[in-house]
């Protein structure tokens, strides 16, 4: 395999960062990538196109427009609802309403929020049992005061649904960095203390100790990263509760036995870990919310 210094590897990356759909991804996984994919074709051109083909298999094929930071905000910060609401879109409204992080935020605010959750097929996935997922599974934790949301991507967008403690920090990290900027101009508009960072999870696992760390979609993308990384992020993540989640169907909307899978996965996992284990089943999503014990120290 080349070295990580590599003039190959640096004219890969550079191409790959030029590229405007991929030039706000961690440069850290763009290399890892890129010195994989040279290795295996030992051709610049080769690697530059099995390097943007895997990067849009773990980020590029989830948003589905470019996000314009300033005009998300602007949305947000919009005194009207921008469109006739459905009758499940009036229920999540109130549902956030009635929630200490959505009661002053007011409908156009949660409204918009939903309509930009819906640009990113993680979140728009889970929009119409949002209400239900957060509730459902979290309902029995005691106090959440930190959140860790690694791989974030709009997730945060989901506080106003999320049983959290009044005064919750949140942190999250991305590999994207418009991601990144978005989600701290959103907690502040929010209102919600935290932290938002950068961060490639390959590559630097783990976050600050907190309460509860959502890792919501996020194992299998890793694996097509590398394999056995999901599992050391686990390990990495410092708290007492972990909620991990992983789609039931592909984006196209195939099955094909997702659930299955990821359910062996997660055995493994926490069988060799001796971890307590949760099993929650939604439409299109399978969650596990593991029990860690005490912070590590």
């Amino acid at each position: 395999m080349a070295s990580a210094e590599s003039p190959q590897i640096d004219e890969v990356v550079a191409a790959v960062l030029a590229a405007p759909k991929y030039r706000m991804i961690a440069p850290s996984l763009v290399r890892t990538l890129a010195m994989r994919e040279l290795a295996a074709r030992r051709n610049v051109k080769a690697a530059i196109k099995a390097t943007k083909n895997k990067l849009h298999q773990i980020v590029g094929a989830y948003v589905e427009q470019r996000i314009d930071v300033a005009d998300w905000v602007r949305q947000l910060q919009a005194h009207e609802v921008p469109s006739p609401t459905t009758v499940s879109e009036d229920a999540l409204i109130q549902a956030a309403l009635a929630n200490s992080h959505g009661a002053h935020l007011g409908a156009s605010f949660i409204r918009a929020s939903l309509d930009l959750m819906a640009r990113h097929a993680s979140t728009r996935e889970r929009l119409p049992i949002v209400h239900r997922f957060y509730a459902e599974i979290l309902a029995d934790l005691p106090p959440i005061r930190s959140v860790l949301d690694v791989g974030c991507g709009l997730n945060p967008l989901a506080i106003p649904w999320m049983p959290l403690a009044p005064d919750v920090v949140y942190h999250a990290s991305d590999i994207d960095r418009t991601i990144v900027a978005f989600i701290a101009q959103y907690l502040a508009l929010a209102g919600i203390a935290g932290s938002v960072e950068v961060r490639d999870q390959a590559a630097h696992p783990g976050g600050p100790p907190v309460d509860l760390a959502l890792a919501l979609k996020l194992l299998p993308v890793l694996e097509q990263i590398e394999r056995g990384v999901a599992a050391r992020v686990l390990d990495a993540l410092d708290a007492p509760f972990v909620l991990v989640s992983y789609p039931v169907q592909t984006l196209g909307g195939r099955r094909k036995g997702m659930g299955a899978t990821y359910e062996r996965q997660m055995e493994a996992l926490v069988t060799e870990r001796e971890w307590e284990v949760q099993r929650f089943v939604f439409p299109g999503e399978l969650a596990f919310l593991i029990r860690k014990g005490s912070r590590q120290s």
